[in-house]
C-alpha cells in the first residue's frame, strides 16, 4: 500500500448509505481490476432496497444530468454516485474512485475518494476512502413528491436556459475538487 496526504474525516452515514457506499466501492474496484475502467453508476437507497443504474455519457455534464433525471423520478432516501476520477493532492494528481453521497434534504453531498495506483497492470488501492470535500447534491430543488420533483427540474432547466443564477447552472459543482470522469 501507499500513504497519501488526504485528510481523514468521520462521515455520519445511515445503514443504507453505508451499504450503498460499500457496494459502490467494491463494484468499482472489481470493474477497474477486471476491465481497466468503469462506467459511472449510482446506487439509490429506496424503501424497497437498492437500485444500481449505469450513467454512460460523453462528459461530466451528461452523467450529472442522467443522475439528476433519475433522482427526480425516484426521489430516493439517499444516493451514491460512483465514478473513476482523480484528486489533486499536495504531492500531485492521483487516480481515485470518487463517491458522492447525499441524503434527500441535506444541503451538501459528501465526496469520498479511494485513491489508487496501477503498477504493471496491478491495481493498488488505499485501505479506505478519504474525504475529498463537498458538493451541491444532485437532487432537484424542492424534493417533495415525485411529480413536484419533475416539475422543479423542468423549472430549473428553463431558468438555466434563460440565464438564471450562474451558481445554479447544470454542470457547475460548487465546492467540488477538480475531477474528471474517465471511461
Amino acid at each position: 500500500m501507499f500513504k497519501t496526504d488526504m485528510s481523514t474525516t468521520e462521515v455520519m452515514l445511515t445503514d443504507s448509505q453505508r451499504t450503498a457506499l460499500d457496494h459502490a466501492l467494491a463494484d468499482a474496484r472489481e470493474c477497474l481490476e477486471r476491465d481497466g475502467g468503469m462506467c459511472p453508476f449510482s446506487v439509490l437507497c429506496t424503501s424497497d432496497g437498492f437500485v444500481v443504474t449505469d450513467h454512460p455519457g460523453e462528459g461530466a455534464d451528461d452523467i450529472y444530468n442522467s443522475v439528476r433525471a433519475l433522482l427526480a423520478q425516484e426521489l430516493p432516501e439517499a444516493y451514491v454516485l460512483c465514478y473513476d476520477g482523480f484528486v489533486d493532492l499536495d504531492s500531485g494528481r492521483i487516480d481515485a474512485i470518487v463517491c458522492e453521497i447525499a441524503r434527500r434534504g441535506e444541503a451538501f453531498a459528501t465526496l469520498l475518494a479511494q485513491v489508487y495506483e496501477v503498477e504493471d497492470g496491478v491495481y493498488h488501492f488505499a485501505d479506505a476512502p478519504a474525504s475529498a470535500g463537498t458538493a451541491k447534491p444532485l437532487y432537484p430543488r424542492g424534493t417533495k413528491p415525485i411529480v413536484s420533483g419533475l416539475v422543479e427540474q423542468a423549472s430549473e432547466r428553463a431558468e438555466d436556459a434563460s440565464g438564471g443564477d450562474a451558481n445554479e447552472q447544470d454542470g457547475e459543482r460548487e465546492n467540488a475538487p477538480a475531477q474528471e470522469v474517465e471511461e
